[in-house]
């Protein structure tokens, strides 16, 4: 409930999260999953091809994150500690932007599970 709290007064008073990677974000110390997508990693690349596609997306969440509106929501998984928010640009979901653009696949956990991930590293992949 600390962290809620944080990062609520945070978001309040109109502090601007920091980007971790494609799908993550910091603010007020305590870190963020964005929900419904996810992007390759960036800190564990399984390839060149994943590394790059990481930097292109912590970027692009970068170049938006001062327009997007981020609303805290139950974390479906225990996520490693981190808080779970959607994010929306202009009422549009943050996911549709990354998918759209070859950033993130969809990535949506039910209670207590989570799909697999895929491999960025499959050459056929758009």
């Amino acid at each position: 409930m600390l962290k809620e709290a944080l990062v609520l007064a945070a978001l309040s008073l109109g502090q601007t999260p920091s980007v971790v990677d494609g799908d993550t974000v910091r603010i007020a110390g305590v870190r963020i999953r964005l929900t419904d997508y996810d992007s390759p990693e960036l800190f564990s690349p399984k390839c060149p091809r994943e590394l790059a596609l990481a930097q292109a997306a912590k970027l692009e969440l970068e170049r938006l994150i001062s327009r997007v509106k981020l609303e805290l929501v139950p974390c479906a998984t225990t996520n490693y500690g981190r808080l779970c928010a959607e994010g929306t640009i202009n009422g549009k979901p943050l996911s549709e932007h990354m998918i759209e653009r070859g950033l993130g696949t969809a990535y949506v956990c039910k209670p207590g599970w989570c799909p697999a991930k895929i491999s960025w590293c499959d050459q056929s992949r758009n």
